[in-house]
């Protein structure tokens, strides 16, 4: 069959595909195999443990701070140690090598290449005990000499082994050496200290089931201050002899989220089935979801994910994470508009056509990553008609915590910008038998709906005029004596646009269009839902600095006595005006779409925060001369109580 000429080309090339860290995941999932394997044939009773902790049999030869990864499974014999770790895509012990499970390749190409001096691995069998270390040469990847005589393979003592490996009579144990000596690679240079607990904690949905434990040394205080021996540390998970050096269970991020939801009431998380569209060739699916809890001792970072995350599952993993601002886009597709940071999910897809790529980064529905599939858009759609009325109860709680604005707010700038908004677009009517305007022509359904352009005149005692004018580009035009002229009301819907003041921390709870990481921190505005097309909330910073200065100068010019009233009026003038020129923007650059040069997909940048941004730190001139209009007789009146 095929040779490969430069397997270490091969190598290099796969390992570059892979995800920060995934060198853990392999040995994890490498272990846990080999675990199944050991309890499948002792049957019933049988327990397993993993663990990923200081090699301290090392760090007493070498004084070196190396993680290893150990397991009680089946171990290998002398013979299999060397044969599998020196065989790219071997048939491994569990003979389940396919494209959808255990390819034989992933611990020898993400190890090596990551930890160039090697990885150290000890294994027992059958009363053997073996060590092997595979890494870079100086000239390719292989077994690195160990033996005085340049054996590959030698005879380790059973100190080298963990008690519990001990205990049962077989395990294996993976030391990952760094690219040099010295190399840290329990807690590498800049990483938190309890890098390895969080990265397999949001690697895994569920974990420390089915009879097999998953541990991981989570130190604290400086390396000084750690000990050096595991009876050492042992004392110390029992409180005594120091700071904390505690081997933590890993439960997978399901399990954390979980206790989360659980400390409010038994209703804050489920799973929403999702049928798919057979004919259309989308699989079923399910989502998970949760509704965490807020406030002091509610935070779940230090584990795992937070809220306003969601992933993929496929076979206990989890994939394709997107976080923060990240998910915005993905939690607007959804629905979930107002209190994201409380909400989280989990998307699983069900089915054969599901499966991942080679480096485990991206799950694949009909050989498409999930959220790049026509999959997603019908599974989202099922969703938004299926929420949860918890989730529902959320973003109600979300929303009324913001501010109530002014109600005529809307309506007057509306009127101001009538003519303006009619140059490009039709303004939008409903059907209304107590309204005061006639229109004809196809009518709307709803408040913002995008239906039919109408003709539309004031009712009252003048002769009516018949009109060819238009109120917009390409309508469908009827004559306004028309028989099917009929009374309406305009729809005050500002275009399909919602104002919303926040402050820069409440804007962490809606799904910012193109908040590129920073959101609306230092923004003055940004919109939020799935697109820059077709977003319906406006957010506006009150804490945004070009806003407070504003604030601030006419303050400082009608109300420089500091009367509170006085500058809660001030600055509901402010928002205003503000409010008015956004508006604007958002809606005027819109009227631009025309399916050719102004597509959907250039809204995203065009009315980004930071274009949003530009747009308000423009004509500031304009917007503080109306302020300061507005609030003339404010200044007057103080003027007067002065005198």
């Amino acid at each position: 069959m095929f040779r490969v000429d430069n397997a270490d080309f091969i190598a290099d090339k796969l390992a570059s595909e892979l995800l920060p860290d995934q060198e853990q995941r392999e040995a994890y999932k490498n272990a846990e195999e080999a675990v199944d394997r050991r309890l499948e044939l002792e049957g019933s009773g049988a327990t397993g443990r993993i663990e990923f902790d200081v090699d301290w049999a090392l760090h007493a030869e070498t004084g070196e701070w190396l993680i290893c990864c150990a397991d009680n499974g089946d171990g290998m014999a002398r013979s299999e140690l060397q044969r599998y770790m020196t065989t790219l895509a071997v048939q491994g012990a569990g003979q389940n090598q396919s494209i959808t499970g255990n390819q034989g390749m992933g611990l020898k190409i993400a190890g090596p290449t990551r930890h160039r001096r090697g990885l150290l691995i000890r294994s027992l069998k059958d009363g053997q005990r073996t060590m092997v270390q595979v890494g870079w040469n100086g000239e390719e990847y292989g077994l690195i000499p160990l033996g005085p005589d340049e054996e590959v393979v030698v005879p380790v003592p059973e100190e080298m082994f963990p008690e519990f490996i001990l205990q049962t009579g077989s395990g294996t144990v993976v030391t990952f050496l760094g690219n040099a000596d010295g190399d840290n690679t329990f807690v590498p240079p800049g990483r938190p200290k309890g890098w390895l607990f969080k990265y397999l904690h949001q690697r895994f949905f569920r974990l420390s089931q089915g009879g097999i434990e998953t541990f991981v040394r989570v130190p604290t205080g400086d390396e000084g201050e750690w000990p050096h021996t595991r009876e050492q540390s042992a004392e110390r998970q029992r409180g005594q002899g120091g700071r904390s050096f505690n081997l933590s269970k890993v439960r997978g991020t399901a399990a954390i989220w979980d206790d989360a939801a659980d400390r409010q009431d038994v209703d804050f998380r489920g799973v929403v089935e999702l049928d798919g569209d057979p004919a259309g060739d989308v699989p079923a699916a399910r989502f998970h979801w949760w509704v965490l809890p807020e406030g002091p001792g509610t935070d779940v970072s230090s584990r795992t994910a937070s809220g306003g995350s969601i992933a993929v599952l496929f076979q206990n993993e989890l994939h394709d994470w997107r976080l923060g601002n990240q998910a915005n886009a993905f939690f607007a597709r959804m629905g979930v508009l107002f209190g994201k940071t409380r909400i989280a999910f989990v998307l699983e897809p069900l089915g054969t056509t599901i499966a991942s790529d080679f480096a485990r980064a991206h799950v694949l529905v009909g050989g498409a990553p999930v959220f790049e599939s026509d999959a997603w858009l019908v599974w989202t759609e099922q969703f938004r008609l299926a929420m949860p009325e918890r989730i529902k109860q959320t973003m109600a709680e979300e929303q009324a915590r913001l501010q109530v604005e002014d109600p005529d707010r809307a309506r007057r700038i509306r009127d101001r910008l009538k003519d303006v908004m009619s140059l490009l677009r039709p303004r939008k009517f409903r059907r209304d038998a107590s309204g005061k305007l006639i229109a004809s022509g196809p009518g709307v359904s709803g408040p913002g709906s995008n239906e039919g352009h109408v003709f539309e005149r004031s009712v009252g005692p003048s002769r009516r005029r018949t009109t060819n004018r238009t109120r917009g580009i390409g309508a469908v035009l009827t004559q306004l004596d028309g028989a099917d002229a009929e009374p309406a009301s305009e729809v005050f819907a500002l275009l399909r646009l919602t104002p919303q003041w926040v402050g820069e921390a409440e804007a962490d709870d809606f799904p910012i269009v193109n908040g590129n990481g920073t959101g609306l921190r230092d923004r003055a505005a940004a919109l939020a839902g799935e697109d820059g097309a077709t977003a319906d909330m406006l957010l506006l910073n009150r804490d945004f600095r070009g806003y407070q200065a504003l604030v601030a100068a006419v303050c400082d010019w009608a109300n420089p006595d500091g009367d509170e009233d006085v500058a809660q009026k001030i600055e509901g003038f402010a928002q205003e005006w503000v409010e008015q020129k956004m508006v604007e923007a958002v809606n005027g650059l819109r009227q631009l779409e025309n399916g050719s040069t102004w597509t959907a997909t250039n809204f995203d940048d065009a009315l980004s925060p930071v274009a949003l941004t530009a747009a308000f730190m423009a004509d500031r001139w304009h917007t503080l001369r109306e302020i300061k209009r507005q609030a003339g007789p404010l200044r007057q009146a103080t003027a007067d109580v002065a005198a």
